[in-house]
């Protein structure tokens, strides 16, 4: 599973500290991780600065946890499910990402954690959840969602404004953390292929 806005809330914060150094009216359906891309008037310098600002902050490590999803991840864990983390957080960042999780109470739940290193996550995420044999991403992410449904692996798409439109065979739309708890188990219900 993800971490950011599946775990923990994120992007809006992200959103709105971006907003607040460039001054730049960015609406929260239209946000994105790689938001640069569409500013090619913000230098590499101005962008470094933002990100050294987040840095200083520890903005990567105190994102606010969604109770349900620690709940959620309990639950996984006690009916025992085998739990990964599969990030788009850089490998610099897997310290934040360890003591956001360890602060939560559950990284002790998660078998080992995946950072991206030199890869989009649209590549890495697939690419891990296949090497690994993993059985669904948890996502929030329609692009890396619809990457990763091409492995085959099926995707719970958490709904979130940014990520509306369409989407492919394999990708569920989910609204809650009961929800994914559904889809996990009507899965596990049905057993290995065979």
């Amino acid at each position: 599973m993800d971490v950011d806005d599946v775990l923990v809330e994120s992007l809006p914060g992200y959103l709105q500290a971006f907003r607040c150094h460039f001054g730049r009216e960015v609406k929260l359906e239209d946000a994105a991780w790689e938001i640069f891309q569409r500013y090619p008037d913000i230098s590499s310098a101005q962008m470094c600065g933002f990100f050294a600002e987040l840095e200083a902050t520890d903005f990567l490590r105190t994102r606010p946890v969604y109770p349900e999803a620690v709940e959620a991840v309990r639950a996984l864990a006690d009916r025992g499910h085998r739990l990964f983390v599969v990030t788009g957080r850089l490998l610099a960042h897997r310290d934040h990402t360890r003591r956001l999780l360890q602060d939560a109470g559950i990284l002790g739940l998660f078998e080992e954690l995946f950072h991206r290193d030199g890869e989009t996550a649209v590549e890495y995420k697939p690419r891990v959840v296949r090497e690994r044999g993993l059985d669904v991403l948890i996502e929030d992410e329609l692009p890396v969602a619809a990457a990763t449904v091409r492995a085959p692996v099926p995707v719970l798409l958490f709904d979130r404004p940014w990520n509306q439109g369409d989407v492919p065979q394999g990708v569920t739309r989910v609204a809650s953390w009961d929800r994914v708890l559904q889809f996990v188990d009507a899965k596990a219900a049905d057993g290995p292929p065979g």
